[in-house]
């Protein structure tokens, strides 16, 4: 397997693969992440997508499954980082997992959606992504390359917790005004990558998630209680996003119920973190907090 943005996700990912005995080689873009994945026992190398080589060498890709996880430009409506890679891409790999977002889905005002919603995306945040999967599932049709893409939505885990936010007393909306939102574990994001890898079917898009709607109000509540912090405040809404800096709005915004049924019944893969509280209680003793 070749793991394309070898960071906080891939490194798990290609520490689960390691424990299994598969090969994997991690791709990363810093000197520091190709160092860390190398002292873990890694296949490492470097490859940065704003500056992109000729092309990519063969056996990064040749039968292997990509797994490709680097984020777009923070600007923009198009992800020409994917098009960089498809576009060197020297060998088709035997398939490719692409790991977009729930934001693709826009706010449905906290109703349910599955992978046969029409995608509407209120940002750009989003549109980059929307782009990213046309993108990867045209160059699949045209390789000949099984395409899997995962929608998805909020990562915690050791070291991504709103442990600072708290601290500093920073406020989250009001209760009543705080809709559904979506998150997975990062040690479950990375098996049901694995699992994305080896589906063998004909669907290209699963939602993954660990299918319970939290909102950001509550998931903060209940990370304070775990670390044993104060509760955060509540504001309403439209106070708290004049608040905010502008990248953060849309995560208060946008509400959805993302359904992940095809994940259990077609990928067969189920979160080991479905309760919140357990996985911010793992991911707290798992990091220097």
């Amino acid at each position: 397997m070749t793991v394309v943005g070898c960071g906080y996700t891939g490194m798990r990912l290609a520490g689960l693969c390691s424990a299994a005995g598969r090969d994997v080689l991690g791709l990363a873009r810093s000197a520091t992440s190709v160092g860390r994945l190398r002292a873990a026992g890694l296949h490492a190398a470097p490859l940065d997508l704003d500056d992109p080589p000729a092309a990519l060498p063969a056996q990064w890709t040749a039968s292997r499954a990509v797994v490709y996880m680097v984020p777009p430009p923070d600007s923009g409506a198009t992800d020409p980082r994917l098009g960089a890679f498809l576009a060197r891409v020297a060998a088709p790999p035997g398939a490719l997992v692409y790991l977009s977002t729930t934001a693709v889905y826009g706010d449905t005002g906290g109703a349910a959606v599955d992978e046969d919603t029409p995608a509407a995306p209120g940002a750009d945040r989003g549109r980059r992504r929307l782009d990213a999967e046309s993108a990867v599932r045209s160059w699949g049709a045209s390789a000949g390359v099984p395409v899997r893409i995962l929608r998805v939505p909020g990562i915690y885990g050791p070291g991504r917790l709103p442990l600072e936010r708290l601290r500093q007393g920073m406020p989250v909306p009001r209760a009543a005004e705080a809709g559904p939102g979506n998150r997975i574990h990062v040690d479950d994001l990375a098996a049901v990558c694995l699992a994305a890898a080896d589906y063998a079917g004909p669907l290209q898009i699963f939602n993954v998630g660990d299918g319970v709607p939290l909102s950001t109000t509550e998931f903060f509540r209940l990370v304070a209680r775990a670390a044993g912090l104060p509760p955060p405040a509540e504001l309403p809404l439209d106070e708290l996003l004049e608040r905010v800096p502008a990248g953060m709005r849309g995560f208060l915004v946008e509400s959805r119920r993302v359904d992940v049924r095809r994940m259990h019944e077609v990928l067969g893969f189920s979160p080991r973190y479905t309760d919140v509280a357990e996985g911010i209680g793992s991911a707290l003793r798992q990091a220097d907090w």
